[in-house]
């Protein structure tokens, strides 16, 4: 959700963004937070303009969320690469808002996938996101950026 307030965090987002870039077409959007302070309005509003974007192209939607399971980054490249070889045009990976997702969205969800057991900050998870999909290219490359 929104764009990210801190420098440091806007400039590893920049980072990861452009070394994903070199493997693959990449797209990375925030929405922006809803204006409403009522948890059902701000999950409508959010399950409207998710929904929208996952109608045009054949999609794959990943939710990060407390509930799915938690991976290694080795079975995470593995896991990415079968979701890249799918019948999809497009992996879609999805952070909630503060409430989490509306039940329209669970309904559309191909998977859930849990970054952490603790609560994160959403900026925290957007970086933690992005390098572990530039960590999952390298190593699906046999590239030497993650030491087993």
């Amino acid at each position: 959700m929104g764009a990210s307030s801190d420098a440091w965090v806007s400039q590893g987002e920049e980072l990861y963004k452009k070394r994903i870039e070199r493997y693959l077409p990449f797209e990375y959007k925030c929405i922006q937070a809803s204006k409403s302070n009522q948890q059902n309005l701000v999950l409508a509003d959010e399950s409207k303009w998710l929904l929208q974007q996952c109608e045009a192209t054949p999609t794959k939607l990943i939710l990060l969320d407390e509930k799915g399971p938690q991976l290694t980054s080795v079975h995470f490249s593995k896991r990415f690469e079968n979701w890249r070889q799918g019948s999809h045009k497009r992996l879609v990976f999805v952070i909630g808002s503060a409430y989490g997702f509306d039940p329209k969205v669970y309904d559309r969800a191909d998977e859930l996938l849990g970054l952490s057991a603790m609560t994160l900050p959403h900026q925290l998870c957007r970086l933690m996101m992005l390098e572990q999909l530039y960590r999952a290219c390298t190593i699906l490359r046999g590239e030497s950026y993650h030491h087993t």
